[in-house]
This record gives C-alpha cells, sequence and structure tokens, in this order.
C-alpha cells in the first residue's frame, strides 16, 4: 500500500473518528452537524461513535495526537479552513513519516 493509500484508508478515517467523538462529547454537537463538518455522512459518524469500524484505523486512531485532534476540531467549527488543513497535513506527515506534494507548509 503507498502512503497516499495509508493516508485515505487508515489516517483520514482515524482522523474523522477522533474528530466526531470531541464534536459530540465535548461540543455536543448533533451527528448531522458533525457530519457536515467532517464531509461525511451521519451514517458514518453514528458508526465512528458506536465504534464500529476496523481495527485497523482504530489502532491508527490511538497515535493521534488528542490535542492536535481537538484543535482541528475547533479550527474547523470556527471556519478557519486554511489552518485547519495545516494541521490535517503536519499531523498526516508525522503520523506516516512522509511529505507529500499536497503538504500546506
Amino acid at each position: 500500500m503507498t502512503e497516499y493509500e495509508h493516508m485515505i484508508k487508515e489516517f483520514m478515517p482515524s482522523l474523522k473518528a477522533s474528530a466526531a467523538r470531541i464534536m459530540y462529547n465535548d461540543k455536543r454537537m448533533k451527528q448531522e452537524d458533525i457530519a457536515k463538518f467532517l464531509g461525511i455522512t451521519q451514517a458514518a459518524v453514528s458508526k465512528y461513535l458506536s465504534g464500529r469500524y476496523s481495527n485497523t484505523v482504530k489502532k491508527f486512531e490511538s497515535k493521534l495526537n488528542k490535542a492536535e485532534v481537538a484543535a482541528f476540531v475547533d479550527m474547523i467549527v470556527n471556519s478557519n479552513a486554511y489552518d485547519s488543513q495545516r494541521v490535517v497535513c503536519k499531523m498526516c506527515a508525522r503520523n506516516l513519516s512522509f511529505e507529500c506534494n499536497l503538504m500546506i507548509k
């Protein structure tokens, strides 16, 4: 599997699962609103909140820095798209140990 495939199949789902949990538990947001912010379906939010997703993604999620995920959540909730993307790029690069052409510095 390429690094980009790891990003798409492991990193992004783990980030979205962790962010969904923060948005639901800490921010008290509705699943429909979480889905809109994360660009996923309400069914996917429900799946993440209930823990019904792959063990590979769960394992990857356990490696994420929770403070960074919380900062990402704050940025997307406050419509700070550019800074939130920078945080995602930094987390992805650190967790996957590669630098992509899409990286925002």
